[in-house]
């Protein structure tokens, strides 16, 4: 399912970048392709000086700014996951865990600023997979959303005592999704009236995908109906 079209909201991991001379304003890209702040200074992006593990970039409102570098956000998430997925390695699974949360956030915000990302990122980056109940209408009836590191009791390992299930971020929100509906479909009332669907918005949280989500199905019940 295709993205809302929508401006993605501003990450806190997208630094806007201050003028050096006025200390004040920030640089807004022009029709000459260089960056113009209020008080009259002008720079380029070579003009940049940025850490090598970070790139500029422009935000949805024409301003220069900068993010981590996919690449290296993306080394880091691996290193995390790997750790998450050792078990010799479980003591170190706290800072694993903040790591992986933190890359995910640096490449969901370098894709939000229209960064390439790598070829083998992983593709739920920034998308929220819901397992939707479908009205009779056709309108969003709720459901269950997962996404890259919210926390996911799935992914945990399972407790012996139901009281003391841990959570840990999730690894498959899109596999949680399917099997999700895949058990309501399979379990429920034949007599049912709703149906159930994996919806996936682009959403950086909950109450925004459940909106997308719902936007989505109104878009579609709009076009399905004849002129």
């Amino acid at each position: 399912m295709p993205a809302i079209d929508r401006a993605p909201e501003l990450s806190e991991l997208v630094t806007v970048i201050v003028c050096a001379e006025c200390c004040t304003n920030h640089f807004a890209v022009g029709a000459d392709g260089r960056f113009h702040c209020p008080c009259g200074s002008v720079i380029t992006p070579r003009d940049l000086v940025l850490d090598p593990d970070e790139r500029w970039c422009i935000t949805p409102a024409g301003l220069l700014a900068y993010v981590t570098a996919p690449v290296v956000a993306l080394n880091r998430y691996r290193e995390a996951r790997a750790v998450m997925e050792d078990p010799t390695l479980w003591g170190w699974e706290k800072a694993a865990h903040a790591e992986y949360r933190r890359a995910l956030a640096e490449l969901d915000a370098a894709r939000a600023m229209g960064l390439p990302l790598p070829e083998n990122a992983p593709v739920e980056i920034g998308r929220v997979y819901i397992a939707a109940v479908i009205n009779p209408d056709g309108t969003y009836g709720g459901g269950n959303a997962h996404s890259l590191g919210w926390p996911c009791t799935v992914c945990a390992p399972r407790a012996t005592d139901p009281s003391r299930q841990e959570s840990h971020p999730c690894r498959n929100p899109r596999g949680h999704a399917w099997s999700t509906v895949n058990g309501w479909t399979r379990h429920g009332d034949r007599r049912r009236t709703h149906t159930y669907e994996v919806l996936s918005p682009a959403a950086p949280d909950l109450p925004t995908a459940r909106e997308r989500a719902a936007e989505i199905l109104t878009r579609r019940t709009a076009a399905a109906v004849p002129a």
